[in-house]
C-alpha cells in the first residue's frame, strides 16, 4: 500500500468514492446512512415496466362454450339455432327458409322470442298471395306476400318478389322485407333484406354473409346460411332488458386464489374489429383490478354450474354487447404472481484494470488488497479452468449509466495493475476482506525465572519448531520469537561478543531435540537477567515447513473468532514453506553467506546472496540483454523445489534485498526456475542370488538420489551415463538396458505434447539444461490459421499475442507465410531432475531370461 502511487487528480475526480468519504467526515450524521441512501437514489429515468406478473389462471366467461340456442317448430322439432342473448336482454328472431329444386323459393318463416330465460318458437308457411295475421308471444305478426305488378314500368317499389313481415303490439315495431333469390343482373344470386322503422337499413346477402349493427335502440344481426335442404336467412333483434353490470364477469368455473386487489386481464380479440362484434375497440384488452370475489350458482344459456364471479374496477362490456356470440372469444387471465424483472446481463469478460460491481459498496479504499477468482477465458479452445490472483485497489468510482432507465449507482474498482487473466463475468467473485496469513500457531508463555547471580542463563522454548517468516533481511527470514523480561523487550543478536554490560540482548540456538534455546549475557557481554519469578516470557509461533503449503480453499477453520468474522478461506494457494536446513544444506549455505557478506559487487555475488537466503535451495545469476537494456537476471528454486511464484514472499523479499544491496545502476530481475522432468525407462537384469522385489526399490532410490533435487543445480544437464552408473552400482544388478531417457520441459506447448512420444523412441545421451538467456520465438503462419489457433498451439493467450505483435490491428485472417512472435523475453534457467512426485516418469522392468 505504501508503494502505491496516488494521483490526487484521479482520487478526487468526479464520481470518486473519496468524495463520499469526505462528506461523511465533514458531517458525522452521514456516516451511518450515506451509502444506504445512495444505493436507493434514483438518478435515471424510471423503468417503463413498473410491474410484471405471471397469470396462473386462464379462464373464459360463463357460457362462452355453451351450444347455440335451438329453435323448434310447432311439433317440437329443432329447425335451427340462434345465439343466446346476454342475461337481461330480449331476443326476437325471424328465419326465412328457402328450398332448392323444383319448389325452389321461399317456403316458411320461423319466429323466436326469448325473454327472461323463457323461449317461444312458432313456424308458419309463407302466403303465396295476400296477408296472414297471427299472434306471437306478447304481440302479433303480419306476413304479406309481395309480388311485382304486371306493368313493371309503372310499379312502385319494391319491384321484386318476397315477403314483408310486420311486428306489432308488444313486440319491437319493425318491418322486415326479405326477397326471393335474384337471378341475373348486378345482384345475381343475392337476397335483398330491408329493415325499416323510420330508419331503413338494406342488406344484400350472399351465402355465408353475416352482418351486425344497430337499428334504433335494438341490436341487429342479419345472416344467410346454407342448410341440408336449402338455405336460411336470419334476422335477429336484441333489445336490452334489465341492464347488465358491465363491471361483473362470471367465469366458467370456481378458481381459488383470486383475491380483491389482484390484477385481471380480459382479452377480446374481435371486439370492435370484427363487424359481427361491434363496440369500443378499447375493450379488446382490459387490464384492471378485482374489487370483489364471490362464488355463485348460475343457470343460463342452457347450462348450470357453480362459478367464481368477479367485480372489476373498470367495465369490460359496453352497450353493443347483447349476444353471447359477442363474448365467446374472451379469455380471462387472473391470480397474478409478481415476477422480479431480471437485469440485463453484461456478457463481456472481466479484464484489464476496471471492474464494475453489481451494487454499491463502501469500505473499498485505495491501497487495499483484493483477490479476484473466476473461470478463465484467455485459454483458447477450453473452458472451466479456474484462476485466482491478488490485486491492489488504486481507486474507487461510484457511477450510474445515465442512458439506462432504472439504473442504480454501481461501484467500479480501478486496480493498480492489469489483471493477469480474463474471466467469464458471471463466475467472477471478488474477495474484499483480504489479510496476509502465514504459517504458525502463536504461543505466549513464561520460559523461566531470572537470577542476577547467574551468568549466561539459558532457557528452552516449550514447543517447536520455531516459525521463521520471509523478510527483507540478508538471511531472507526473520524469527517470530519475542522475549520480554519484566515486561521489557530484549533484542536478539547474532553474537554476544562486543555487546555492553547494559545491553538487553540474547542469542538463540538449537537443542538436540530441535527446540530453540535462548541464552542471555553474563554482565560483561550483554546484560544479566534481573532476579524474578517467571519474569522471562516468550511470545513466538510454532510451525514450519512444507505442511504450510496448503492448496487453495483448504483453510476453512478459525482458531479464534474475532468480532464480525464468520468464516475464513484461502482463495490462493500458499507457497514458500520450507523445512529447516539439514546438515548438508547448512554445510552448503554457510560458506555462501561468508562469500557474499551482504555486498553485491560482481554477478556471482547475486547468486551467492540468493542461495544463502532462507527458503531458496538453488540460485543462478547471469548478466543478459532483455531486448532493451542489460540487467542481472537471477533464477531461483525453492528448497527441495518447494513451489514458488513470482509474488510469493520469498521471491518478493529477495527482489527487494537485491535492489537494496546491489548496484543501484544495474537493474535486477528475479524469476523462478523452469523445470525439466526426466523420463527414464530401463530394463534391469538381476543376479540370480538376489530378489527383484528387493533390488527394484534400491535401484529406484539410487536413481532418485543421483538425479533428484539434492544432486542437481540450475543449468546442469543430465547424462545417460549417470543413469547407468547409479543403477549399476546397486548390489544385485548384472546389467542395465535404458530404453527411454528424455526430458520434458516446462515450456511444453500443446503441439509439443502431441509429439511427446516421439522423444521416447530412443534414449538421448544427454538432456540439456540452459542458463537464463534472451529468446525470441516466431511462428510461420499456415493457410487458414487464426490468432486463436496459434495461441492454442503455443499455450499463450490471444491478448499476449497482440502485445507481442503490435502490427496486428484487426481480426482479418493472417496471410500464409507471415511471421508471428509467440515469445519475446528472458527465459529463466532450467532445473533438470527426476521427480518422485510423478512415479511413472521412472519405469523399471525386470529382464527375465
Amino acid at each position: 500500500s505504501r508503494d502505491l502511487i496516488r494521483d490526487p487528480d484521479a482520487l478526487f475526480a468526479g464520481g470518486s468514492d473519496l468524495g463520499a468519504q469526505l462528506l461523511a467526515a465533514l458531517d458525522p450524521r452521514l456516516r451511518d446512512g450515506l451509502y444506504q441512501a445512495w444505493r436507493r437514489v434514483h438518478l435515471t429515468a424510471p423503468l417503463a415496466l413498473r410491474d410484471l406478473q405471471v397469470m396462473r389462471v386462464a379462464a373464459t366467461p360463463f357460457g362462452a362454450t355453451a351450444p347455440p340456442q335451438p329453435v323448434h317448430d310447432r311439433d317440437g322439432r329443432v329447425t335451427g339455432y340462434v345465439d343466446w342473448p346476454l342475461t337481461g336482454n330480449k331476443l326476437l328472431g325471424l328465419r326465412v327458409e328457402y328450398t332448392t329444386g323444383e319448389l325452389s323459393g321461399m317456403q316458411r318463416a320461423v319466429f323466436t322470442y326469448v325473454e327472461g330465460g323463457s323461449q317461444v318458437t312458432h313456424g308458419v308457411l309463407l302466403p303465396s298471395e295476400g296477408a296472414v295475421q297471427l299472434g306471437f308471444g306478447s304481440g302479433s305478426v303480419r306476413l304479406t306476400a309481395v309480388r311485382p305488378p304486371e306493368n313493371s314500368g309503372t310499379a312502385a317499389p319494391p319491384a321484386e318478389p318476397g315477403v314483408r313481415v310486420e311486428f306489432e303490439a308488444d313486440l319491437p315495431e319493425r318491418t322486415v322485407f326479405v326477397s326471393q333469390r335474384h337471378s341475373g343482373g348486378e345482384h345475381d344470386g343475392e337476397i335483398h333484406v330491408t329493415v325499416a322503422n323510420g330508419d331503413t337499413r338494406e342488406f344484400w346477402l350472399r351465402p355465408g354473409d353475416r352482418r351486425s349493427g344497430e337499428h334504433g335502440d335494438l341490436s341487429l344481426e342479419v345472416g344467410r346460411e346454407s342448410t341440408a335442404t336449402g338455405e336460411d336467412v336470419e334476422i335477429v333483434f336484441v333489445s336490452p332488458g334489465q341492464p347488465l353490470s358491465k363491471h361483473v364477469i362470471a367465469l366458467d368455473a370456481v378458481y381459488d386464489g383470486i383475491a380483491p386487489g389482484s390484477w385481471v386481464v380480459i382479452q377480446r380479440p374481435r371486439k370492435g374489429v370484427d363487424p359481427n362484434v361491434p363496440g369500443d375497440r378499447r375493450l379488446r384488452e382490459v387490464i384492471t383490478r378485482v374489487t370483489g370475489v364471490r362464488v355463485v350458482s348460475r343457470a343460463d344459456f342452457g347450462i348450470t354450474g357453480k362459478v367464481s364471479e368477479l367485480t372489476l374496477a373498470d367495465p369490460w362490456l359496453d352497450d353493443s354487447d347483447t349476444l353471447l356470440a359477442h363474448i365467446r372469444d374472451a379469455t380471462v387471465y387472473a391470480r397474478g404472481e409478481p415476477l422480479e424483472p431480471a437485469t440485463e446481463p453484461v456478457t463481456e469478460d472481466v479484464r484489464g484494470r476496471r471492474i464494475e460491481l453489481a451494487d454499491l459498496y463502501d469500505g473499498l479504499t485505495p491501497g487495499r488488497w483484493i483477490v479476484v477468482t473466476g473461470e478463465r477465458t484467455d485459454i483458447p479452445g477450453t473452458a472451466g479452468v479456474q484462476g485466482a490472483e491478488l490485486a491492489m485497489i488504486a481507486g474507487v468510482a461510484q457511477a450510474v449509466a445515465p442512458n439506462l432507465p432504472g439504473d442504480a449507482v454501481h461501484t467500479t474498482i480501478i486496480l493498480a495493475t492489469d489483471l493477469a487473466y480474463s474471466y467469464r463475468r458471471d463466475t467472477v467473485r471478488i474477495w474484499g476482506n483480504v489479510v496476509r496469513a502465514t504459517h504458525g500457531a502463536t504461543r505466549d508463555e513464561p520460559i523461566g525465572s531470572g537470577d542476577a547471580g547467574q551468568a549466561n542463563q539459558t532457557f528452552t522454548l516449550w514447543q517447536g519448531p520455531l516459525t521463521w517468516l520471509a523478510a527483507d533481511t540478508p538471511p531472507g527470514a526473520a524469527s517470530t520469537l519475542e522475549i520480554r523480561v519484566d515486561g521489557v523487550r530484549w533484542r536478539e543478536v547474532d553474537s554476544l561478543a562486543g555487546r555492553g554490560p547494559d545491553e538487553r540482548v540474547y542469542v538463540t540456538g538449537a537443542a538436540e531435540d530441535g527446540r530453540t534455546t535462548v541464552t542471555f549475557g553474563d554482565g560483561v557481554h550483554g546484560a544479566r537477567l534481573p532476579t524474578g519469578h517467571e519474569n522471562v516470557r516468550a511470545r513466538y509461533r510454532v510451525g514450519l515447513g512444507k505442511p504450510g503449503n496448503v492448496k487453495a480453499g483448504q483453510v476453512t477453520q478459525l482458531t479464534t473468532r474475532p468480532l464480525g468474522v464468520s468464516a475464513v478461506t484461502n482463495p490462493l494457494p500458499a507457497g514458500g514453506g520450507a523445512d529447516a536446513d539439514d546438515a548438508s544444506l547448512a554445510r552448503r549455505g554457510i560458506p555462501l553467506a561468508v562469500t557474499a557478506l551482504d555486498r553485491l559487487v560482481g554477478v556471482p555475488d547475486y547468486a551467492d546472496f540468493a542461495r544463502s537466503r532462507a527458503g531458496i535451495g538453488r540460485a543462478s545469476a547471469r548478466r543478459v540483454f532483455d531486448g532493451v537494456r542489460e540487467l542481472v537476471h537471477v533464477t531461483v528454486a525453492g528448497v527441495d523445489d518447494i513451489p514458488l511464484t513470482e509474488d510469493s514472499d520469498i521471491v518478493r523479499t529477495l527482489r527487494t534485498s537485491l535492489a537494496t544491496h546491489g548496484d543501484p545502476s544495474l537493474p535486477v530481475e528475479v524469476a523462478v526456475r523452469e523445470l525439466v522432468l526426466l523420463v527414464v525407462a530401463a530394463s534391469i537384469k538381476v543376479h540370480p542370488d538376489h530378489s527383484w522385489d528387493l533390488v527394484e526399490p534400491a535401484v529406484r532410490q539410487a536413481l532418485l538420489d543421483r538425479l533428484g533435487f539434492a544432486r542437481r543445480d540450475l543449468g546442469q544437464p543430465a547424462y545417460l551415463s549417470e543413469v547407468l552408473a547409479a543403477a549399476q552400482a546397486v548390489p544385485g544388478v548384472e546389467y542395465v538396458d535404458v530404453d527411454v531417457f528424455a526430458g520434458v520441459a516446462g515450456d511444453l506447448t500443446p503441439a509439443d505434447l502431441e509429439r511427446l512420444v516421439e522423444r521416447f523412441q530412443r534414449p538421448q545421451p544427454v538432456v540439456p539444461a540452459r542458463l537464463a538467456e534472451y529468446d525470441v520465438r516466431r511462428h510461420t503462419v499456415q493457410a487458414r490459421e487464426t490468432l486463436t489457433r496459434i495461441a492454442a498451439r503455443y499455450g499463450v493467450s490471444v491478448a499476449e499475442l497482440l502485445r507481442l505483435n503490435p502490427d496486428i490491428t484487426d481480426t482479418n485472417p493472417l496471410p500464409p507465410g507471415a511471421s508471428v512472435v509467440v515469445f519475446r523475453g528472458i527465459r529463466p534457467a532450467q532445473l533438470v531432475l527426476l521427480s518422485p512426485a510423478v512415479p511413472d516418469t521412472l519405469i523399471l522392468k525386470e529382464v527375465r531370461s
